[in-house]
């Protein structure tokens, strides 16, 4: 028996470490024909585990095959697909092999792993310790439920368990060993999404340091022929007459969204924080909202910030907070076409503040988001791209994680998460 479970450990593990050398990169692990493989490397790894079946009483056997396909279900990447196609595989086989109990044991599979598929949309939203907690929740499910058919089974065949000496001790190994290799398993997934996750933003880091170091030079070179050209455009200002101060004026304010994106370009350089100081998250949006409440009317939209707290404390910089949020409000403004609203919600979870800017715009395409943090994209009629760029910059540089959510035609929503500051801990 022993031998047998080992074997299933390893027929389980298998699939994960192939995921991990060929189906690391998001983009390729998201697309359709990696799902329907994934399903398939799964799906075979339940069809030997259900192949290679354990004795545990008499005629009785089980197997290890609901933890490839719990696994596939909630690493799914909040698709169905793999998940569906491991269950229908496996499932399938299960009817191929027939038996006396093989509506009995199809019926057992899929109460394992059913419950499975209500995490579906919400697993990758988790943090990794609970991802695993509740894998191990799922496993403890599947134990239960084949110790409830065990004991049925006992029950409806009338088997004295009088000579059964090690029969408790095997029910306790098979529970263990169902715990590990889920444990393991659920270890390994989120090891791959750890390397995957360090790898992207190795290449994004290498990526945004060329374009800093360019965009640096560049900006320092150029500002300041600029300000030379701005001052004597400002002095011929007085001196022309009506037609020609139009003229200097559309040539003083093009100068001036030059400059600003110079600044861009600065900034995106140098996002580091200069000055971190404890903020009180409640009232620094509220002051926020109101600098922007002005430019919110001139476009007919309104303002609402939901945040009844005022013991969110976060250590930040303030001004390149305040950048970041004026920021994101004024892109959610921008992306609204006639009328609508922008709403700020914050809130504690996890040890950490959230800060949510939510907008009913036109929101994005899934194009639109993969690209989203790129130099020079954007998905306005203008702008450089750099403004959602040094955002980004400046919320990492900060300790700070940022993610967009959007669904075209009716908004996006952009979540800022800072480790929560608890003033009650400071030495003052």
């Amino acid at each position: 028996m022993v031998n047998q479970l080992l074997i299933h450990l390893v027929i389980i593990l298998f699939p994960i470490f192939i995921q991990q050398f060929f189906f690391t990169r998001k983009k390729i692990s998201d697309s359709i024909p990696s799902q329907i493989v994934n399903g398939l490397m799964f799906g075979a790894s339940a069809i030997l585990c259900i192949a290679m079946p354990v004795n545990v009483l008499g005629s009785f056997q089980g197997d290890l095959s609901s933890i490839p396909i719990i696994i596939s279900i909630v690493y799914g990447s909040g698709k169905y697909v793999p998940g569906t196609i491991v269950i229908v595989v496996a499932a399938l086989y299960r009817i191929y092999l027939g038996g006396d109990a093989v509506l009995l044991a199809t019926v057992a599979l899929l109460l394992c792993v059913i419950p499975s598929f209500f995490f579906v949309k919400t697993f990758q939203n988790y943090l990794a310790r609970k991802r695993i907690f509740i894998c191990l929740l799922l496993s403890a499910n599947t134990v239960i439920i084949g110790f409830i058919i065990l004991f049925l089974y006992i029950e409806i065949n009338d088997y004295s368990l009088e000579n059964q000496k090690n029969f408790y001790l095997i029910l306790i190994f098979w529970g263990a060993v169902s715990f590990v290799g889920m444990g393991i398993s659920s270890l390994l997934k989120e090891h791959i999404i750890e390397t995957n996750l360090l790898k992207l933003e190795l290449e994004r880091s290498e990526k945004l340091k060329i374009v800093s170091q360019i965009a640096a030079s560049v900006a320092h070179e150029v500002r300041n022929p600029l300000t030379v050209v701005k001052g004597f455009l400002q002095l011929l200002k007085e001196s022309v007459d009506d037609k020609k101060k139009d003229y200097l004026k559309i040539a003083l304010s093009e100068l001036e969204r030059a400059e600003f994106i110079i600044t861009d370009y600065l900034n995106l350089a140098k996002p580091q924080a200069d000055h971190l100081e404890l903020i009180e998250v409640s009232g620094f949006l509220s002051s926020t909202l109101e600098i922007m409440n002005s430019y919110g009317l001139i476009q007919n939209v309104q303002m609402h910030l939901n945040c009844n707290q005022t013991d969110l404390f976060v250590w930040a910089d303030k001004p390149k907070l305040s950048q970041v949020i004026l920021n994101l409000i004024k892109n959610g403004v921008e992306a609204i076409p006639n009328t609508g609203a922008v709403t700020v919600n914050a809130y504690y979870r996890n040890e950490e503040i959230f800060i949510e800017i939510i907008d009913t715009g036109k929101g994005m395409t899934k194009e639109d988001l993969n690209n989203l943090g790129t130099a020079f994209y954007t998905t306005k009629d203008t702008g450089t791209g750099l403004g959602i760029l040094v955002t980004i910059r400046i919320v990492e540089a900060l300790n700070g994680k940022i993610v967009f959510e959007s669904v075209y035609g009716k908004g996006t929503k952009v979540i800022i998460r800072f480790p929560a500051a608890e003033p009650r801990k400071l030495k003052l």
